[in-house]
């Protein structure tokens, strides 16, 4: 079975206004609306902390967060894809969602990193860049 998005066009167009070459910040939402259909539910130009209160406790959702970033002195940016199990989420749920992550991290292309994350209080932009750091040997925020 393949993931759908049932709102293709206006993710499209949310990714290229969002994540031009000059912008620093912004991130894409989807949540699923069936069980094998996401919809992008929301995005916005701000950083991280304005998506989080958008976490459901009893959802999987994907996201593509842009991060501002100072690699050897030079500001560049990084695209971090966010996958979020809510703890209200139950071993079957999350075992057939498993098998979409793939494809919904194919909707977000292009990005840099992924993290998951199963505490949304913990989900910051210092711990999302931390985690997302090519260096970091922990990828999951709890």
């Amino acid at each position: 079975m393949s993931l759908k998005i049932d709102n293709q066009d206006e993710l499209r167009e949310a990714q290229s206004s969002l994540f031009t070459t000059t912008s620093t910040s912004g991130w894409i939402l989807l949540n699923y609306v069936g069980p094998s259909t996401v919809h992008m539910a929301s995005c916005g130009e701000g950083d991280v902390a304005d998506m989080t209160s958008l976490l459901e406790a009893d959802q999987v959702q994907y996201a593509v967060v842009r991060l501002a970033v100072q690699q050897g002195g030079v500001s560049d940016t990084r695209d971090v894809f966010v996958r979020w199990i809510g703890a209200g989420v139950g071993s079957v749920e999350k075992n057939k969602k498993e098998g979409f992550h793939k494809q919904a991290k194919a909707l977000l292309q292009p990005h840099q990193a992924e993290v998951m994350v199963y505490n949304k209080e913990k989900l910051t932009k210092e711990t999302l860049m931390e985690r997302s750091d090519p260096q970091s040997k922990n990828n999951t925020i709890e």
